[in-house]
């Protein structure tokens, strides 16, 4: 009775381990970024910069073959301050966000990605708001350290449903800016 069900007990662990897929891998960093924003001063003929800071916690999912088929990547408190140097002008919004990606052919470098950006992108006091749903479309150009794709989106946005800015985003914050 015993070797009966040791020899259960092994092969319900062997066909466990067949049918199941990895566990998924977690990268968790702080942002903290400050840089110009390039559009918005070109259209603007003056520098803006942005500066945003939060935490982004990026988690990849596999398949039961160890294929990469899945990416969400969540910004829980995502802060972005837009400001213009030297002067008092800046606003500051909240964009917590999820960005899901679905991948192909195990996120192999040059094959597509699909993202669905769900959240709030960008409020800006007295201009606007940019939020909702994004489907944009990309492709994978490598891999940080820990093994998390590394993606391109191309700017155009596939389909999209939600409060959108009337114009491009260096439109509108250059916008608040001449206010």
């Amino acid at each position: 009775m015993f070797r009966l069900f040791a020899f259960v007990a092994v092969l319900l662990l062997a066909m466990q381990s067949i049918a199941s897929a990895d566990q998924p891998l977690q990268e968790r960093k702080a942002i903290s970024f400050d840089g110009p924003a390039v559009g918005a001063s070109a259209v603007c003929g003056f520098p803006i910069r942005v500066h945003a800071e939060g935490d982004q916690i990026f988690t990849v999912f596999y398949d039961n073959t160890g294929n990469i088929i899945r990416e969400v990547d969540v910004f829980p408190n995502l802060k972005v301050t837009v400001y213009r140097p030297g002067t008092t002008q800046s606003y500051t919004t909240a964009s917590p966000a999820v960005l899901t990606q679905y991948y192909t052919d195990n996120a192999a470098i040059g094959s597509p990605v699909t993202g669905v950006l769900t959240g709030l992108v960008e409020k800006i006091p007295g201009v606007g708001l940019d939020s909702g749903r994004a489907v944009l479309q990309g492709v994978v150009t490598g891999y940080d350290s820990a093994g998390v794709p590394l993606n391109h989106f191309s700017n155009t946005t596939v389909s999209s449903a939600g409060p959108d800015f009337p114009a491009a985003i260096r439109f509108e914050r250059c916008a608040f800016f001449q206010q």
